[in-house]
């Protein structure tokens, strides 16, 4: 029985760890580079996506030049360049996602990173880490992930008091 490991290759184990994710200083409204906290042994694979709304606005998919065994910060993390979205009424918001480890993603062999981002103002509005299948993938997906502000009770009833306190304002106004 000794025998049946024999001649069998050993099959390489893949593993990338997500420890953070930063907007990149040179990030804006045609560049979404990131910079990636990670650890990775065996990774093989990385891909990149960059959205706005609903419009793919950058994406490629390879093998990892750089970060096949690798750990601590990379800086730059490309995904870039790109035609910067159209005007619209109100902030431009970008996605900007990235993952490292093997293709197919899995949970067990790939780390994830994503952040969203006003891209006048370079404000990030949310961003994730973590294994692969944790953080929103798309600008769509991390506007619908953002919480809806409420109020509690207090909130709700100085809210009204204020709206209450307008009309009155409004309406002697107008006698």
């Amino acid at each position: 029985m000794l025998g049946l490991g024999a001649g069998v290759p050993a099959v390489a184990h893949a593993a990338a760890t997500a420890q953070g994710v930063a907007l990149n200083a040179n990030a804006n409204c045609g560049n979404a580079d990131l910079d990636l906290t990670l650890t990775t042994s065996g990774a093989m694979r990385e891909f990149g996506l960059v959205t706005s709304g609903a419009a793919t606005l950058y994406t490629f998919e390879q093998a990892t030049p750089l970060l096949g065994t690798f750990s601590g910060t990379f800086v730059g993390y490309k995904n870039s360049p790109f035609t910067p979205p159209p005007p619209v009424p109100g902030p431009v918001l970008i996605g900007s996602y990235a993952y490292v480890g093997t293709t197919p993603p899995t949970a067990a062999t790939t780390a994830e990173f994503f952040v969203y981002y006003n891209c006048s103002t370079r404000q990030v509005l949310l961003s994730c880490y973590g294994p692969y299948g944790t953080c929103p993938q798309t600008a769509a997906q991390a506007q619908a992930a953002l919480p809806i502000p409420t109020l509690d009770r207090t909130g709700l009833a100085l809210t009204m008091l204020l709206l209450a306190l307008a009309a009155s304002v409004a309406l002697k106004r107008r006698t």
